[in-house]
């Protein structure tokens, strides 16, 4: 899909497409912070952006400070809306992530996120649901700890001391890079 952008038809493409495909990087790629950005992405967002005469830093924020806002979602849909299904060492979890600016909207309500992480557990088939609130602005990851399975897992997968209901992990931002290779039960 990219290769156009090396083309003439980036001048013909409408510049709403040109907007969703920039949206799409900078989303994927918290704005070049994760790991699994690539130079193309870079390439690209760059190209589109002066195309469309859009500041990236400036649209990022907005962006992300739109996606922070959580209030109308239950926990619940929260724990569901980026996630992923994965078995390790034979516990089947559900790894959430939550990407925000703004981690202490999702952490005020740690309490009803962690009782509703069982009930999502139970209703999706899994043994356990990880709860990872991204901070974007200060690349780390805060993991919720509703209960001793999940401080273990925590403790043996990031090699960090676990003293309350929640950990803080930095550097921790790509669930497919960082979280689910160093994930054991």
């Amino acid at each position: 899909m990219f290769s156009i952008m090396r083309s003439p038809a980036q001048n013909t493409m409408p510049d709403g497409i040109k907007g969703l495909i920039l949206s799409c990087i900078i989303s994927d790629t918290l704005e070049f912070r994760s790991p699994t950005t690539t130079p193309r992405d870079i390439e690209v967002a760059n190209r589109l952006a002066e195309n469309l005469k859009i500041d990236i830093p400036e649209y990022a924020a907005e962006m992300f400070a739109a996606k922070s806002d959580i209030a109308h979602f239950s926990d619940a849909e929260l724990l569901r809306m980026d996630s992923k299904k994965f078995s390790v060492d034979g516990t089947n979890f559900r790894v959430s992530v939550l990407e925000t600016t703004s981690p202490s909207t999702v952490l005020e309500r740690k309490t009803s996120l962690m009782n509703a992480m069982t009930t999502v557990a139970d209703e999706d088939g899994v043994d356990q649901v990880l709860l990872f609130v991204i901070d974007i602005l200060t690349e780390s990851a805060t993991l919720l700890i509703p209960n001793g399975f999940v401080k273990s897992v925590a403790e043996k997968s990031f090699g960090c001391t676990v003293t309350g209901d929640t950990v803080h992990l930095p550097g921790i931002m790509s669930r497919k890079k960082q979280i689910i290779p160093s994930l054991k039960a």
